[in-house]
């Protein structure tokens, strides 16, 4: 059977159809509600007031939006370099031949087999608490008291213990995808080395390096996604501190309200929460081009 356009266009007719029902409608409409005031998500267009850019406007002069996209910047920074570091670290150890390769493999990942809420509950209530938490137990063990009586939760330790909780459970994701990306490369590229006096560094940059950059490129932009559209956590952490207030959670807070806010005028604008949310999704982009032309896309080896 011969394979035409025509028969191409066919088959991803339907994905194209359902791609635009699910995402280029939704972010059209989310596009459109950012320029008007909206009183309730399920309003009627017919209640809806325009307002222009009066919603990006009063967006970038709100410090408690500021303080949170400066918290998801640090979160993208600071955040992508530990995980980045301890991911390319366990993959390295992992595809060097390591005995019980497997095992190792699926120990790092188990931390990503367990819903966010759930695992934010555990750090919160049994390692960083300052009664009988793991943390103070072992410092007290240790004889580190100082350490001990750190109290992770208090607004001004709470966003760093976030971050370590959101790493802790990251890392096991992005070592799985580079440690795919290392399986692929021949082992004949590091004999070679081998041959010539390479040592372990030598090889990581010259070899590793160079033939991961397009996995290492898919991999940030993922992190990108992950890192901006951060929500769960800052819910569970800070419970609407400013200290771990991030855009994702701010415009939940817009949208549905909030019980007891630091920002009580923040609730119910709906066409506001609709602003952060094409804010997040324009950083997106830009973050995600700008990775993609620093690691443009190489031609791929034929082994």
């Amino acid at each position: 059977m011969r394979i035409t356009r025509s028969t191409i266009a066919l088959f991803l007719l339907p994905a194209v159809v359902l791609y635009l029902c699910i995402f280029l409608y939704p972010t059209v409409r989310a596009l459109l509600m950012s320029f008007f005031e909206i009183p309730n998500i399920a309003s009627r267009m017919s209640d809806w007031s325009f307002i222009g850019f009066d919603n990006y406007w009063q967006l970038l002069h709100n410090s408690y939006f500021i303080d949170s996209a400066w918290n998801v910047f640090k979160i993208w920074l600071i955040g992508g370099i530990i995980v980045m570091v301890f991911a390319f670290l366990f993959a390295a150890i992992l595809s060097s031949g390591v005995k019980g390769k497997s095992f190792w493999r699926s120990l790092v990942y188990l931390p990503n087999t367990v819903t966010p809420v759930v695992l934010s509950v555990v750090w919160l209530h049994y390692i960083f608490n300052s009664s009988y938490g793991f943390l103070t137990t072992v410092f007290r063990f240790l004889g580190l008291d100082g350490l001990a009586d750190l109290q992770w939760t208090s607004d001004d330790h709470l966003f760093m213990s976030m971050l370590i909780a959101y790493c802790f459970g990251s890392i096991g994701y992005f070592m799985l995808l580079l440690n795919a990306g290392m399986e692929r490369i021949p082992h004949d590229f590091y004999e070679a080395a081998l041959l010539e006096g390479a040592g372990p560094l030598t090889k990581f940059f010259r070899i590793t390096l160079p033939l991961l950059q397009d996995v290492f490129r898919m991999t940030l932009v993922l992190w990108t996604i992950t890192a901006i559209n951060f929500f769960v956590w800052s819910a569970t952490f800070g419970q609407e501190s400013p200290e771990t207030m991030t855009p994702g959670y701010y415009m939940y807070i817009k949208v549905f309200g909030a019980k007891s806010s630091v920002y009580q005028e923040s609730a119910f604008n709906v066409g506001a929460g609709a602003t952060v949310g094409v804010i997040i999704t324009v950083s997106i982009l830009v973050i995600s081009a700008i990775i993609n032309f620093l690691f443009r896309r190489q031609e791929r080896l034929e082994y």
